[in-house]
């Protein structure tokens, strides 16, 4: 195994640190001004403020460091911030700020803060913002959402918001409760509206919304109210690029009146208020309602003038078909008549004839009615209900029944007399009793 070198002179951990404090204190004399976001705020029971400090490049951070803000500090900083910028210090935020840097050999580098400027926090705001709004011009994507068709009637709403949020209830009251009586299908996509994880959470229910497009009209994002900087979550880029993206219209109604959001930029219909938001779904029903109304006069109207026109076309036809007869010549007329007499001869000669015919049909067929026959001496023989026209057809001891003008004789036949080449044969006798 290879030694070490011994050396003549080695450091204690003291030395090494305070040296470092002592280098610190030659670059950093006094108070000199850094820029750093906020990954963490703490405050205890004495009032002191305890911050974590990172610098980010490409969403990695690249620096950290431990400050804190001392109570007789923090009392002064707090309040004039929170005026200047309309939102207390909190996590998230990019400042600028007046520190000490100091090393302690126990306790290491750490910064204490003097000062904040909040100007800076608002400018660092705005200069993000016009940075997005710049690259998502140059992607053509920031007027995708308004070039969709708004619904004519936006019934069905996917709302994002949170349930707690300030607006949510007066934007469902104003909708369900419109003085219309106009029905809306609505279902809340629950999601964190302020802080860090608005961007994500937003978006993940936007996918949501999207695997079911086909059943919602628009989507509506409703916060109700928040400073600058609170709202400063919904001009990140990637929120607004899905925006910007979704195949539905968007409807924001964030809470604030004097500056949109990169949010409001992209989104199909900006208003100021969840409850705008709501007055206006309700409108869109309404302009839909009075344009079927319009619909419905404008076909009524135009129904009845057609029917009248027609009306008018047919009582003309009718009077002119009715003075035809009128304007008839006496020769026409004559003509009229004489083919009318004409006719009526023809079709009296061909009754006669007609008649004529029935008449000798009728006499053929009484003459050969079974009656007539009868009143002229003949009689019909039937053997089982037909008539028996050849004695070769009975046999012995059949019944038969005899048909005379006035009854009818039963028979058993014992004999038979046929004829056989033109001479007759007897063989029939009646049997006694059936004489």
């Amino acid at each position: 195994m290879e030694k070490l070198p011994v050396m003549n002179r080695h450091f204690t951990l003291y030395e090494i640190n305070n040296t470092v404090k002592f280098a610190l204190d030659q670059t950093f004399p006094h108070a000199c001004w850094i820029t750093a976001e906020i990954a963490d705020l703490k405050l205890n029971q004495k009032g002191h403020c305890y911050l974590e400090l990172v610098e980010k490049k490409d969403g990695k951070t690249i620096a950290q460091i431990k400050a804190a803000i001392w109570a007789y500090e923090f009392r002064k900083i707090a309040p004039k911030f929170q005026k200047a910028a309309g939102e207390a210090l909190k996590q998230g935020m990019n400042i600028l700020f007046l520190a000490e840097v100091t090393f302690h050999e126990v306790y290491g580098l750490s910064l204490s803060l003097k000062d904040i400027d909040p100007s800076y926090t608002l400018g660092e705001m705005a200069r993000k913002k016009k940075e997005v709004i710049e690259r998502l011009t140059k992607e053509g994507v920031i007027v995708l959402n308004k070039s969709l068709p708004l619904p004519p009637a936006p019934q069905r709403i996917a709302v994002i918001s949170s349930p707690t949020a300030a607006g949510y209830a007066d934007f469902f009251s104003q909708l369900d409760n419109n003085t219309y009586g106009y029905k809306f299908m609505h279902l809340l996509f629950p999601a964190v509206m302020q802080g860090p994880d608005t961007e994500s959470s937003v978006i993940g229910r936007l996918h949501e919304v999207k695997k079911q497009k086909d059943c919602y009209d628009v989507v509506v994002i409703i916060r109700g109210g928040g400073s600058v900087i609170d709202l400063n979550w919904f001009d990140d880029y990637p929120l607004a690029y899905q925006i910007a993206g979704f195949p539905l219209p968007v409807i924001t109604g964030i809470g604030h009146e004097k500056d949109d959001t990169v949010a409001d930029i992209v989104a199909h219909t900006r208003m100021k208020t969840p409850t705008a938001v709501a007055e206006f779904l309700i409108s869109g029903m309404r302009r839909f309602e009075l344009a079927v109304l319009d619909l419905h006069d404008r076909m009524t109207t135009t129904a009845t003038r057609i029917l009248k026109d027609e009306g008018h076309g047919l009582d003309g036809l009718t009077h002119r078909l009715s003075t035809v007869p009128l304007r008839m010549t006496a020769d026409q007329r004559s003509r009229l008549l004489l083919d009318l007499s004409e006719l009526k001869g023809h079709i009296k000669h061909r009754l006669q004839r007609e008649t004529g015919r029935l008449d000798s049909i009728e006499q053929a067929v009484r003459h050969l009615d079974p009656a007539g026959v009868l009143r002229r001496g003949y009689s019909i023989t039937r053997h089982k209900g037909h008539v028996v026209k050849e004695a070769a057809n009975l046999k012995k001891w059949a019944v038969i029944e005899t048909r005379l003008m006035h009854g009818s004789v039963l028979s058993i036949v014992q004999e038979r007399k046929e004829e056989n080449r033109g001479e007759q044969k007897q063989t029939d006798n009646l049997l006694p009793g059936f004489e």
